[in-house]
């Protein structure tokens, strides 16, 4: 059978049909192609993820649906602050973005933004007193909640050093790195008084615009949650939202 006539039988077996699990793939190329063996199922899976044809949303559940991938907007400011921190700590890993990119998810838009850059933590002092030096006024380290309530969001300038979490979910490219989906929102779960503009429902909003607009891996979601140690307040979370329960109970 040749690899056109599979794709247009999976598609009349799963099409409108928003996941379908491992178990239901196996047993669809079982009963199309019941000759195969373990491997080449295996194969074929490998095969039609490559080829974009089926998208996992975790271990054990795909999709056919083909959901755009997140890219944040960075503005000209941010890849400004980036390009001047990269110049001056070249082997440094850090991550730029800003809290405006959420607005697209949300009922209710904050009247200002705030810019995270997060470094590695055993570069946050010097990477504070080199962006002094370069004239930026409002940054702070780590803002405890006095800090946060009283200074954080008084200027749409303000930038926020934080440290940044091993093995983050980013996005790279030639001239910076930015968040993935998944770790915008384990992020926006994980640090309630610095965000605290999106939390309770306005989250629950943010996640289910997120999902139903963009392709997301909760693989992914669940590994940078676990390494923030909030695996069990995404779940709390998740329960509440468009999201199929199937995917993560």
């Amino acid at each position: 059978m040749t690899n056109e006539t599979i794709v247009e039988q999976l598609y009349r077996e799963f099409q409108g049909k928003m996941l379908f699990s491992r178990i239901e793939l196996f047993d669809f190329f079982r009963r199309t192609n019941p000759d195969w063996k373990d491997t080449t199922f295996r194969w074929k899976i490998h095969d039609l993820k490559r080829r974009q044809i089926i998208r996992p949303v975790s271990r054990e559940f795909f999709t056919l649906l083909c959901k755009p991938e997140f890219i944040p907007n960075i503005s000209e400011q941010e890849r400004k602050i980036f390009s001047k921190v990269k110049k001056q700590f070249p082997t440094l890993k850090s991550c730029i973005w800003s809290t405006q990119i959420v607005n697209e998810f949300m009922l209710h838009v904050p009247a200002r933004f705030i810019i995270l850059l997060q470094i590695e933590k055993e570069a946050l002092e010097p990477v504070y007193d080199f962006l002094k030096e370069q004239k930026y006024k409002h940054l702070f380290v780590q803002p405890e909640e006095k800090e946060i309530e009283r200074y954080v969001y008084e200027n749409d300038s303000t930038i926020v050093l934080q440290s940044l979490i091993t093995k983050s979910p980013v996005i790279k490219t030639d001239t910076l790195t930015t968040v993935m989906l998944e770790k915008l929102l384990v992020d926006l779960l994980s640090d309630k008084k610095l965000f605290a503009s999106f939390q309770g429902n306005e989250l629950i909003h943010i996640v289910n615009t997120a999902y139903n607009r963009y392709s997301m891996d909760f693989t992914r979601l669940f590994h940078y949650a676990g390494r923030r140690k909030k695996e069990i307040e995404l779940i709390e979370l998740l329960k509440k939202t468009d999201v199929p329960k199937n995917i993560f109970l």
